[in-house]
This record gives C-alpha cells, sequence and structure tokens, in this order.
C-alpha cells in the first residue's frame, strides 16, 4: 500500500492488463530499460500490505506478556507505555536473536560468530549493544539477523530480491496461496445478496528501490542494506535474496548529572518504509528523483503473469530447490492452470 501521495521520491505505475505489464518488462520495454541492476524488488500479492517488517507489525513486548490480565492497573499501565518505547521494542527483538543463536548452535547448525553471544552467560543482556551504543541493528548482528529473518523469525528487515521475476512469482502465486485472496463462496453468497463485487478488485504489487540512489553517502539516509552469504542457503541463493532495515538511532543510557538512567522516551516508528523514506528525503531537501516505485497490477491477471514467467523457469521448484519445491510447483501448477 502506497502512503504518500505526489511524492517527488516515490511513484506508482499502473497498468491495467497483464499484456501492458509483460510488454513492459520485456526488451526495449520501459520498465525493461528503466530497472537496471541498480534495483532489488519486492513482490505483494495485494496492495492492502505495506512495506511493514514482520517485528513492526504487532507489538513484541505486549505478545510476550503471559499474564497480562494479572498484572494491577499501574503495573498495566507502565509495561504499555514501555512496549511502545523503542528500548523496549530493541530488548524484545534481541532476545528473538539471541534465543535463534543458541538454539542454531546447540542443534549443530550453523550460525554467524558473535562474541558477545557465544561468551555471555546471562541470556537477554548485551549491555553494549543495547544500552551503550546508539545504533540498532548493528553491524556485527547483520548476518545473524539476516539468517533468522529468512526462516521466519519476526525481525525489522525486509525480505528483497534482485530477480524482478522472483518478485513477480511471489505476488502471482500468493495470489492463489495466501489464505486472505483465496476465493471464499461463502464471502461470495454474500456478496452476492448485497449486490456487491466479489471477489473485491484489489492490485498485485511489486515494489523497486533504487540501492544507489539510496546509499549515496551525501544523504546517508538511515536505510540500511544486507547482502548475506549465500552459501549453504539454496533457498537464498535461488531467490537471490537481500534485506533492508530503517536504521533506528537511540541514547539507551542518559546522563542525568553524573547518574546514568535508562531513555524510556524514543517511541518505536512503525511507519511504512516509503513513509520513512519520503519523509527523511523531504526534511533534508533531497534532490527531486525517483528513489522508489510501486508497480501495481489487477489481481486477476496473475494466471497470465504465472503462466509467462513460468515459461521462463521461475516457478516453486527454482525458488525453493528440492522436493518440497518441486511438490508446491506440481499444487500451483494445477490450481492455477486447471
Amino acid at each position: 500500500m502506497l502512503h504518500v501521495q505526489d511524492s517527488p521520491y516515490i511513484k506508482n505505475i499502473h497498468y491495467d492488463s497483464s499484456d501492458d505489464f509483460i510488454k513492459a518488462i520485456s526488451y526495449g520495454g520501459e520498465l525493461y530499460n528503466l530497472f537496471d541492476n541498480h534495483f532489488i524488488f519486492r513482490g505483494h500479492s495485494t496492495d492492502r500490505y505495506v512495506l511493514v517488517p514482520t517485528a513492526l507489525r504487532g507489538n513484541l513486548v505486549l505478545e510476550n506478556i503471559k499474564n497480562f490480565e494479572s498484572l494491577s492497573d499501574e503495573e498495566q499501565r507502565k509495561l504499555a507505555i514501555h512496549a511502545e518505547t523503542e528500548l523496549g521494542q530493541i530488548q524484545q527483538e534481541y532476545k528473538l536473536l539471541e534465543e535463534f543463536f543458541r538454539a542454531c548452535d546447540f542443534s549443530g547448525l550453523y550460525v554467524p560468530e558473535i562474541e558477545s553471544l557465544r561468551n555471555s552467560f546471562y541470556p537477554g543482556v548485551d549491555v553494549e549493544q543495547l544500552f551503550l551504543k546508539s545504533e540498532w541493528i548493528p553491524e556485527k548482528y547483520w548476518e545473524l539477523a539476516a539468517l533468522a529473518q529468512h526462516y521466519g523469525v519476526k525481525t525489522r528487515l525486509l525480505d528483497w530480491t534482485h530477480d524482478i521475476y522472483v518478485a513477480l512469482y511471489f505476488a502471482s502465486s500468493g495470489v492463489y496461496n495466501d489464505p486472505k485472496e483465496r476465493f471464499n463462496p461463502i464471502k461470495a453468497l454474500q456478496a452476492r445478496k448485497n449486490g456487491e463485487i466479489y471477489p473485491p478488485k484489489y492490485n498485485m504489487e511489486i515494489w523497486a528501490l533504487n540501492i544507489d540512489v539510496v546509499m549515496a553517502k551525501p544523504m546517508k539516509i538511515p536505510l540500511r542494506i544486507i547482502q548475506p552469504r549465500y552459501h549453504s542457503n539454496n533457498n537464498l541463493c535461488a531467490q537471490k535474496g537481500m534485506f533492508t532495515f530503517w536504521e533506528s538511532f537511540y541514547p539507551g543510557l542518559l546522563d542525568n548529572e553524573g547518574k546514568m538512567k535508562l531513555n524510556h522516551k524514543p517511541e518505536t516508528d512503525r511507519r511504512s518504509l516509503d513513509e520513512q523514506l519520503d519523509s527523511y528525503l523531504k526534511n533534508n531537501k533531497a534532490e527531486e528523483r525517483i528513489y522508489l516505485y510501486q508497480i501495481t497490477i489487477p489481481q486477476d491477471t496473475a494466471s497470465c503473469i504465472y503462466t509467462h514467467i513460468e515459461k521462463m523457469g521461475y516457478n516453486a521448484s527454482t525458488i525453493y530447490p528440492g522436493y518440497k519445491g518441486v511438490a508446491t510447483f506440481l499444487k500451483e501448477h494445477h490450481e492455477i492452470h486447471s
């Protein structure tokens, strides 16, 4: 979902038909000439989704409180306030990464070497990074966060791909695989009774981010880009995956007349990436050029687009190498073409 309108930095391009869109991304088309190897892509089955990472879609602090109702009103009030702070959010994100690190390590699985986690016997505490430093996520955690994100742990990373056709696979197949997007006969019957259109007419969307412009040093945009190693990660390699996150700067500890105390003031920024980027660029009076594109195509073109990219060799068996990928491919192929 595009939150900003008439932005000099973010542009929406809409195609009404699959033929127009396929022509645009094919050799000589307007998108083919526009999107080069300086862009990365992300596909959504619906434009109702937002560019917000999983760790920031809910509230990690409150999600991990099992006995919230048993707390006193004052305790609930303080906890609710803490849950909205960047300090509380970061503590929970760190806890998830630490638990992932230890569980993988104890299972004999590869994890990047992080000395502070390896040598810490007090789970949940990295005083240097959580309180004495000023940025989250620190670089020494990037590879671990990328690995955790790829396997479903909630982080503040967003998944991207170098290959627009991979993004198109996720967008078009998602129309059939996403439970929220699947045809519901009960809703169809109710809509018919009410004289409404069902299924509603939504769009698929492809986001395209110009990483060269974003990473230009003069602007110092706090959008960090993680290019993980593909070695021993067949899925990530096949998907040409990478990650981004909006870096948070906050003083974990404040010096109050010679005494250090926790900083509970900054609230977590839960805005979507397009909002963050547009706001930052406007506030810094950046040169007017397009940093981020949103390409939208009607959902009812999903089967045509899926068929097109399947003929090019993009399907679940290539996106997820292995037996499960082949089984998923056969299921999707029969469902979409039946």
